[in-house]
């Protein structure tokens, strides 16, 4: 069986009088090749096309990069500060 675009997708389920998904109203196009789209993907249960993956993959990873910058090393005056620093 072919797969149906969005579009007949939408004119099928009105010629079968099927119910609307929930949320009340046609669902949105999705947002390809962005963190937005690639969420649009999960909440609708579809694989991720490769745009949406990268998209996420980069948002990923600027989230762990920005925790990490966040975090920075203590230098060691302040490691001294902390009581860290000297034998036990």
């Amino acid at each position: 069986m072919p797969e149906l675009t969005d579009a007949e997708l939408d004119q099928l389920i009105k010629d079968i009088g099927l119910k609307r998904p929930r949320g009340g109203s046609d669902r949105k196009p999705i947002a390809h090749g962005t963190y937005r789209g690639a969420r649009q993907h999960y909440y609708r249960k579809e694989p991720l096309c490769e745009a949406c993956r990268l998209a996420h993959n980069a948002y990923q990873n600027d989230r762990y990069h920005q925790r990490k910058q966040a975090e920075g090393y203590l230098t060691e005056e302040q490691w001294q500060a902390r009581g860290n620093g000297g034998a036990r």
